[in-house]
């Protein structure tokens, strides 16, 4: 319960993040990073619409819940009603894997596996009923069961994080086991809530009712807030399924990852089947859930008539931007190599961006300077963190050469005109950018 809470809360504080636009850059390069990793795994990204058919998105949502589309989850979704066809109804995306279904089922034949990923807005009411905004990153491996897909994805989530500069991130795991196996514990389930429902509030013994594997968030404090220990899913798997668990604990140990088993590992959607998986951050003496996901074999068969194997995952890109702004972790990838540019007379502005163009055709970031004094052009090369200034002068000009001032060891020299690309690029080369 403490888990969830604290996630819950670093999650509201997350979404709370408004870009200027000196920050903008490091989501930009956060988002590319996980670009760049997702391209070496042969993921390829596709755009979901942001307006979804509330009808068909409800079905996905509470696809397999122990009861007919509960009201708790219906008042989670941001809903936008067509005043003029009251059943035409549209809903704001709360999450991507349904609408990365419906389009695969509409491509698949047998034998196909896609690999997509997602990233943007997701909307939602918090638990209060206040309207909420979070981006994710999301990734969905469709088509296949093999047990490889399943250490794909996860190894995939650790290194995306290690990518950014999360090494400490972990995995928690746990099954959900099939569906021959889930059968005797949804009716155990159902009999622990109905014998024993004075141990539980009203919103609990409607929540776990319909999903056994669901975080309450409850606080009532004469409430049991959970399933007893007994009623875990490990204790419910067959034989089939355990080995399949075991096989999935050695390769993630084999592949380096640090996991735990947490038979407590909590769903909110009643879809997963099988391996569930968090990953984990440390946050001084605090785990942070910073992205989850597991299988979802069944759930395709259940909106589409398609029966399509599935596993997949999302990262949520707010708290992992925080979290990176608290560590420092931008720092380590501020390293772009930029050139500041300046004129000392308005006669040589257009040799200015003459020379910023030649240096834009080697992929070297240039700022141009507009301040007046020798000094102020200095302090805004500092200020801008730029590693080279170059100055025109108009008795400089005349002789055929530049002053090049090296801003990182603080030294000056005059260079030829014809040799500022060679001079620029052995700075660059010496300073490692």
């Amino acid at each position: 319960m403490k888990k969830s809470k604290e996630k819950y809360m670093a999650i509201e504080k997350a979404e709370s993040i408004n870009f200027m636009m000196d920050e903008m850059w490091k989501w930009k390069m956060m988002e590319e990073k996980f670009d760049n990793m997702l391209k070496l795994y042969n993921y390829h990204e596709i755009h979901l619409p942001i307006l979804q058919n509330r009808h068909l998105l409800q079905q996905g949502i509470t696809a397999f819940m122990q009861k007919e589309e509960p009201e708790f989850i219906s008042r989670q979704t941001l809903n936008i009603n067509n005043q003029n066809n009251p059943e035409n109804q549209l809903s704001l995306r709360p999450e991507g894997t349904i609408s990365v279904l419906y389009r695969a089922a509409s491509l698949y034949r047998k034998g196909d596996v896609f690999r997509y990923y997602y990233q943007g807005p997701m909307f939602h009411r918090s638990r209060e009923g206040v309207a909420q905004e979070s981006s994710q990153l999301g990734v969905e491996l469709v088509g296949t069961s093999n047990i490889l897909s399943e250490n794909e994805i996860i190894s995939l989530g650790i290194r995306l994080l290690n990518e950014v500069g999360f090494y400490d991130a972990t995995l928690k795991l746990n099954s959900y086991g099939c569906e021959n196996c889930r059968r005797q514990f949804f009716i155990d389930v159902k009999t622990e809530l109905k014998t024993h429902s004075d141990r539980y509030c009203p919103d609990c013994l409607q929540e776990l009712g319909a999903n056994p594997f669901a975080a309450t968030h409850c606080e009532n404090e004469h409430c049991q807030h959970s399933l007893p220990p007994l009623l875990q899913m490990s204790n419910y798997l067959c034989a089939e399924c355990k080995a399949r668990f075991e096989q999935i604990k050695k390769m993630q140990a084999n592949l380096g990852n640090i996991y735990k088993v947490d038979p407590y590992l909590t769903k909110n959607f009643a879809y997963y089947n099988g391996t569930v998986f968090d990953f984990v951050v440390k946050q001084q003496d605090n785990e942070l859930v910073v992205g989850d996901g597991g299988r979802y074999d069944y759930l395709s068969e259940r909106l589409t008539g398609r029966k399509i194997p599935a596993i997949g995952f999302h990262l949520d890109l707010d708290l992992i931007f925080q979290l990176m702004e608290e560590r420092n972790l931008f720092l380590m990838f501020d390293n772009d190599f930029s050139v500041y540019i300046y004129a000392q007379s308005p006669e040589l502005e257009m040799m200015v961006l003459q020379i910023a163009q030649e240096l834009h055709s080697q992929n070297i970031i240039t700022v141009l300077g507009t301040e007046e004094k020798p000094e102020d052009n200095l302090k805004q090369a500092q200020a801008h963190k730029c590693d080279l200034m170059i100055t025109l002068r108009e008795e400089n000009i005349r002789e055929g050469k530049l002053l090049l001032y090296n801003l990182e060891h603080n030294e000056q020299t005059y260079i030829p005109l014809n040799r500022l690309l060679d001079a620029v690029q052995l700075v660059r080369k010496t300073l490692k950018k």
